[in-house]
């Protein structure tokens, strides 16, 4: 494969969002770190985050090989989690640059790279959140997927990532709005994997369930409305920071935007809806997915506002 420079941009990006990562989320308290992955591989943890196996069980898998090393118990735990947390990053933007290409050459996706790095660090919350970048790794998976007509690959991946966070339950949405867009949707191999998609999904949720309890969650409707509203200024500033440029660069080019980018912006806005009830908005990572919209869109007004020298094409099957 020859070097390009995006390659060099890619590891660039990657080192720092790994560095950013670790500093702000793995390495400021690894002890409560380790309390949480015990209590939730053990069974022992509240809603949702017992439901969410794929990391700790990854960073648990590679914590106990370094401790088989001799690596102090604190030490393996740093090491593994950033390790994988480095591999997720890699693959975030190398998929998106992937993904990028469908629609723009390389130096509008260097662009584009440069924007997603731009609005992770905002949506740092937490000391365990790395599994909502694992989220936005299997979208990525799952928009590539699409894109190069490999979806057979669909039901397995919204599997595993159910095990992840149930919000991937959106990619199989984004599915169908792209099946829509290319006049597929009731085809009857695209029904067909549709169908497994769902069901998996459902037998990915219940198999925690029953498995950990049926537990109830304190972040309830109320709970979160409450925390949104008590919070609004701090929530207005974020997303004006993070979102609302993003917002307006795809109303200008909205016009002359492919019908996937069209029907996928007006769907974000219900999302939107649906986050403001069901997680705290400040919680930026949670919405890291969106941007496999917004920042494509947005970089057609930096192509000449889509000009006919280049406008961007769907790739054919």
């Amino acid at each position: 494969m020859k070097i390009k420079p995006v390659h060099f941009l890619i590891l660039l990006l990657t080192l720092i969002s790994f560095q950013t990562i670790s500093q702000y989320t793995i390495l400021p308290d690894i002890g409560r770190r380790i309390n949480i992955q015990d209590s939730i591989l053990s069974g022992q943890m509240e809603a949702p985050y017992q439901y969410r196996l794929v990391k700790p069980f990854l960073g648990y898998s590679l914590q106990t090989v370094f401790t088989a090393m001799g690596v102090d118990k604190f030490k393996a735990h740093e090491i593994s989690y950033r390790l994988l947390i480095f591999v997720v990053f890699l693959g975030i933007y190398s998929l998106f640059y992937k993904y990028l290409k469908n629609f723009f050459p390389d130096n509008i996706c260097m662009v584009g790279l440069l924007m997603l790095q731009a609005v992770i660090p905002l949506g740092i919350s937490s000391i365990w959140e790395e599994g909502d970048y694992i989220t936005l790794l299997i979208y990525l998976i799952g928009f590539n997927l699409m894109f190069k007509n490999k979806d057979q690959y669909m039901p397995l991946l919204i599997g595993v990532g159910m095990f992840n966070r149930d919000q991937v339950i959106f990619l199989l949405a984004f599915y169908a709005l792209y099946l829509y867009s290319e006049n597929r949707l009731f085809d009857r191999r695209s029904f067909f994997i549709i169908f497994i998609s769902f069901s998996v999904a459902v037998i990915a949720y219940l198999i925690p369930r029953f498995a950990f309890g049926f537990l109830d969650s304190k972040y309830t409707v109320l709970h979160n409305t409450s925390t949104n509203i008590t919070f609004w200024k701090q929530i207005t500033e974020l997303w004006i920071a993070e979102v609302l440029i993003f917002v307006i660069l795809c109303l200008k080019v909205f016009k002359k935007s492919i019908i996937f980018f069209k029907i996928s912006l007006i769907c974000l806005g219900i999302y939107v809806i649906i986050f403001f009830f069901n997680g705290i908005m400040t919680q930026l990572a949670k919405f890291l997915p969106a941007f496999l919209i917004l920042i494509p869109m947005s970089l057609q007004f930096f192509k000449h506002e889509v000009s006919e020298e280049y406008n961007p094409q769907l790739p054919i099957p």
